[in-house]
């Protein structure tokens, strides 16, 4: 009795596994990207939202998003919390409107916001995601 593989044997396994792998790696980096745009959002939504319950307990707050690299935090007077590394954490990047590189978004002490609304959309390879804040400190994901 003969045991173990011939070479032709081993080749063609090694072929059905490069082709399997070659078909499956497009979909799973599209799916890592989606998941890693949906995180950074989600992300920023729950900055604003401490922003937002903090202003109210504090007499104001804010939450800054800048770039180089992007990054997200919020402010109450002048110590910081919740700072999210957009860029380090989820390789992720944001659009401003009028190509700004930084945004500033105030609540007052009844946690509403006290700028005009804002649209944040966050990118990574061929995924996007957006945040709309409204005028009043509404957080809507369309």
């Amino acid at each position: 009795m003969r045991r173990g593989h011939t070479l032709f044997e081993l080749c063609a396994a090694l072929l059905l596994a490069s082709l399997a792998a070659s078909i499956s790696v497009p979909p799973a980096r599209a799916l890592l990207d989606r998941m890693a745009v949906a995180s950074a959002r989600e992300a920023v939504a729950g900055l604003i939202a401490e922003a937002r319950l903090a202003a109210a307990e504090h007499g104001g707050a804010s939450v800054h998003v800048r770039a180089g690299p992007w990054q997200a935090w919020g402010e109450i007077g002048d110590s910081t919390f919740g700072r999210v590394a957009l860029e380090k954490e989820f390789s992720v990047t944001v659009e401003l409107p009028r190509s700004r590189s930084a945004t500033e978004l105030r609540y007052d002490v009844l946690g509403l916001g006290q700028v005009a609304s804002e649209t944040l959309r966050f990118r990574r390879g061929g995924a996007a995601a957006t945040l709309v804040v409204s005028g009043y400190g509404r957080v809507r994901r369309p």
